[in-house]
């Protein structure tokens, strides 16, 4: 009797069991269906609300696109031919002028359009637009834009007219903002320079304030302003100019110290040394760097290793007797340099390669000359 209430007992435990189970799952049910109903109840997007969320921002992009294409229009319909370029460039909204003449100036880089850039007219109008712009003196970001390619396309023609504009362009210094015209204007001078030497023969550009004014300049506060003086006195390479350069190179902007004294290499003149060997030492551009404090300018000193032994090639064969020792001892610290020396530097790997192989070049220099002497 005592098994048989025994197996009574464990039979009935499973059926317990399974009633609490389902009291409990029972209970579940009701909790879920009580958070269930404190939700929101889910309806469908208004009209409203999707044209908020798609048609409006729709509308927004094909309006400004709409705008944008008028004026790609406008400027390309006005530049079918430059004569009628020049002839807009003071029409319509502030934006399609400097876009002319941004457009005006990359026409007259290339090569298509070369009567044009000995057309005395065009370049004596392009000069008048940009004085009246000068003499308006708006300070808004559009009309620095125009006055910057106004003088950018000045500067491609080959002719003498202009050049006493782009001089005035070069000293306004109204307002801080005018700083980009006043450096459009002496890399158009210099460009102007540069191409009127191609000639055959070689011309010279003309005008009683052209030495005077880049001289004045090249004791700018701006260091970009004298870093472009010196570029552009290179460039006429008057007397004067290189007197002038000599003295840029202690510079205290690295910068203009280079222009200095590449340019005044080109010109076999020894007094670029100093200043070449700086650029092609490791040591001197990894201070320069540290000392740059970030800037945009002088940030990246290694730019004028290239030119540098160029400039130092080209000294050696236009000056047999200039001392280039200096400049050879960084030559061959560069050519030996590993590859962590290059990193601290942020030199490309290679430049050691071309310090080598310009060694070998004034190395090469140097026994024809020994030769030549005997």
């Amino acid at each position: 009797m005592l098994q048989a209430n025994d197996s009574q007992i464990g039979e009935d435990k499973p059926s317990v069991h399974g009633a609490d189970s389902g009291d409990k799952l029972a209970d579940a049910r009701v909790r879920a269906q009580s958070g269930d109903d404190l939700l929101p109840p889910v309806e469908p997007p208004s009209a409203g609300f999707i044209i908020q969320l798609f048609v409006v921002p729709a509308l927004i992009v094909l309006v400004i696109m709409g705008v944008w294409l008028s004026i790609n229009w406008l400027v390309r319909t006005t530049s079918a031919d430059p004569h009628q370029l020049i002839q807009g460039l003071e029409h319509g909204a502030s934006v399609a002028r400097w876009q002319r003449a941004s457009e005006l100036a990359d026409m007259l880089r290339n090569s298509r359009f070369a009567e044009l850039k000995q057309d005395k007219s065009a370049a004596a109008e392009i000069a008048r637009i940009l004085d009246r712009q000068i003499e308006a003196g708006g300070m808004e970001d559009d009309n620095i834009q125009f006055r910057s390619f106004l003088a950018r396309a000045l500067g491609e023609f080959e002719v003498q007219e202009g050049i006493d504009v782009l001089l005035k362009a070069a000293q306004s210094e109204r307002d801080p903002r005018e700083a980009i015209v006043r450096d459009a204007a002496l890399q158009a001078i210099a460009t102007r320079a540069h191409q009127l030497q191609q000639h055959d023969p070689p011309r010279a550009l003309k005008s009683p304030h052209l030495e005077r004014t880049l001289i004045l300049l090249a004791s700018d506060e701006d260091p970009a302003i004298r870093f472009q003086a010196a570029y552009a006195l290179g460039k006429i390479g008057t007397p004067k100019a290189i007197e002038q350069l000599e003295v840029m190179v202690d510079d205290p902007d690295l910068d203009t110290r280079a222009n200095a004294a590449i340019s005044l290499a080109h010109r076999g003149n020894a007094a670029a040394v100093e200043t070449l060997s700086e650029l092609l030492d490791l040591e001197e551009l990894m201070m320069a760097r540290e000392t740059s404090g970030g800037q945009k300018r002088g940030a990246n000193p290694s730019v004028f290793m290239h030119p540098a032994m160029q400039a130092v090639l080209d000294l050696s064969k236009k000056n047999a007797k200039a001392d280039l020792s200096l400049a050879i001892k960084s030559l061959e610290r560069l050519a030996a340099a590993d590859e962590r020396e290059l990193q601290q530097a942020k030199v490309p790997t290679m430049a050691v390669s071309e310090a080598r192989r310009v060694l070998q070049a004034l190395t090469a220099n140097s026994d024809r000359r020994a030769e030549a002497d005997r």
